[in-house]
């Protein structure tokens, strides 16, 4: 054999390289993201028959890929900042901006009053395992709720932190959330208007009642 195929020979001992780290040490961590990066593309087929426009679409598949350019990341790349958010003042990763955040915790909380228990997330990949896996309408309604959500939290944060314009109160990011599932309405599969519909006057009502709590239920 190895007169058909010559292979090189060396006199130095094997090793093991684990190909997931610079290092080449093996770590959890790493095994970890692996394994939720393979989940992530699992769920990006249905992403992309989603009714959102195609730049909603391409950023929630930068969210899911992880390549979104938060300030840790822009400060790796000797970007401009210093990679703190601009509300809380830590490190602003992906999942800062996104669930830990005050601003976003305000509107996971508005969300999760309006439309239920199962609308809270402390970690996205184990949110998405529970609901991007569902089939049919819950699943089509679920991807444009959800990227309505995300897509409220970064352009809200790139306000902040380009502009330097700051929300006056947090009702401002609900009702900038509403606007976002309002105009994309007219996208969804007619037989899912009727139920968005649903979605959309509970989260109305209960936007109203937060901006105004002397307003009754």
């Amino acid at each position: 054999m190895r007169e058909v195929v010559p292979l090189p020979l060396s006199q130095a001992p094997d090793s093991v390289s684990w190909s997931l780290t610079p290092s080449g040490d093996f770590s959890v961590s790493s095994a970890y993201q692996a394994v939720c990066r393979v989940l992530v593309l699992q769920w990006l087929s249905p992403l992309w028959k989603a009714p959102m426009p195609l730049k909603i679409k391409i950023f929630v598949w930068q969210l899911l890929r992880d390549r979104l350019p938060s300030g840790t990341e822009v400060l790796k790349r000797q970007g401009p900042g210093d990679g703190m958010c601009p509300l809380c003042h830590v490190p602003e990763t992906r999942t800062h901006i996104l669930f830990s955040c005050v601003a976003a915790q305000a509107l996971w909380c508005f969300v999760h009053e309006a439309l239920g228990p199962e609308w809270e997330a402390l970690d996205l990949a184990r949110f998405l395992q529970v609901r991007a896996t569902q089939v049919g309408r819950k699943c089509r309604l679920f991807w444009l709720i959800f990227a309505a959500m995300m897509w409220t939290l970064w352009t809200t944060r790139n306000k902040m932190v380009i502009e330097r314009v700051f929300p006056r109160r947090a009702s401002d990011s609900f009702f900038k959330f509403l606007a976002f599932l309002q105009h994309w309405h007219p996208r969804a599969r007619p037989g899912d208007r009727d139920h968005l519909q649903l979605l959309l006057d509970a989260l109305v009502s209960s936007a109203r009642r937060l901006a105004d709590p002397r307003r009754k239920p």
